[in-house]
């Protein structure tokens, strides 16, 4: 009898699985499993099975990110950043990373993250600017759910997040690395900032992000302006904790990870919690309204006008 419950079990995962895409699939595998560990207790293996059909899932679009286990920390996943040619944040980007983020969080044989690109001297341009041009208000609300899921991941996450700064990354790119933990940039002719306000895009979220990294004061000229760091600069502003060589990023990353590691999981986690939490809550408690200023934002004939420009803009620079 188990062993019929536990196929039918796996049958209906995977099948589910096969149906769903982005922000609610994690939620309802674990729901269908909750639903069966309940009807027979039995049934073991439940949260392997939700790993395994997760991972399955998300290597439809493998291509977009690179998941491995560090050669020297095997408890320690990297999330390599795989768009090319600049690695822009699509909707489906966006779900696939938070995915992977909450795949390694609730695998007990991880207890760390690294967040890096496998594209040379670029780590992300940010959000992918043609998912804000022309397109339904509900697709919108999809892509900033999406942002939003994402950030909620990486700045919540219980585990140590560090991010290997590998190149350029205005934007979503710096919106992201902010919610890392640790942020080691490579040296180099690179840039880091958030520079939305460009092309009229100025979302509440990062508010809440640059206020618990710089003074009032610099927040509001660093959104305003939309100011653009050198490495050099990001460092001494507070926005990036370190600089090293491109060749020996990923090494250093492995030294900064090892020493969160050092201090036992349950204390360092509930230390993070205490520090975001309230920005956490804030972003939770107006979600919904986050989604529908956004949408209107974006919607508006004058922003759609800028981001149209911008877009000729690239266009032609390619030329």
């Amino acid at each position: 009898m188990i062993c019929m419950h536990e196929c039918m079990r796996r049958n209906i995962l995977i099948l589910t699985a096969t149906m769903l895409k982005g922000k609610y699939m994690c939620q309802l595998l674990g729901k269908i499993e909750s639903t069966f560990k309940n009807f027979h207790p039995k049934a073991a293996g439940a949260s392997n099975v939700c790993r395994q059909v997760i991972r399955s899932c998300s290597s439809q679009n493998a291509e977009l990110l690179q998941v491995e286990r560090d050669s020297v920390h095997k408890d320690v996943g990297w999330i390599k950043l795989n768009r090319p040619p600049v690695n822009s944040f699509s909707k489906q980007m966006l779900a696939d990373i938070a995915t992977s983020v909450n795949t390694i969080e609730n695998d007990p044989t991880y207890r760390g993250i690294i967040l890096s690109s496998s594209i040379p001297g670029i780590f992300s341009s940010g959000l992918d600017i043609t998912e804000m041009y022309q397109k339904t208000p509900d697709y919108y609300a999809d892509f900033w759910h999406n942002v939003q899921e994402l950030w909620l991941r990486l700045y919540g996450s219980s585990l140590p997040v560090i991010a290997a700064i590998n190149g350029h990354s205005p934007a979503g790119g710096c919106l992201m690395v902010l919610g890392c933990d640790y942020r080691i940039m490579a040296t180099g002719k690179y840039i880091i900032g958030l520079n939305e306000v460009a092309v009229g895009v100025v979302p509440e979220i990062l508010t809440c992000t640059v206020l618990n990294l710089l003074n009032h004061r610099q927040t509001e000229k660093v959104l305003q302006l939309g100011t653009l760091f050198s490495v050099e600069d990001a460092v001494e502003a507070g926005l990036v904790d370190q600089s090293v060589s491109p060749e020996n990023l990923e090494e250093t990353a492995r030294n900064e990870i090892a020493k969160w590691l050092k201090i036992p999981d349950h204390a360092r986690s509930l230390s993070k919690q205490m520090m975001r939490s309230k920005a956490i809550e804030t972003v939770l408690k107006d979600r919904q309204k986050d989604i529908d200023d956004f949408v209107n934002m974006v919607s508006q004939p004058a922003i759609q006008n800028t981001i149209g420009k911008y877009l000729q803009s690239l266009k032609a620079r390619k030329k």
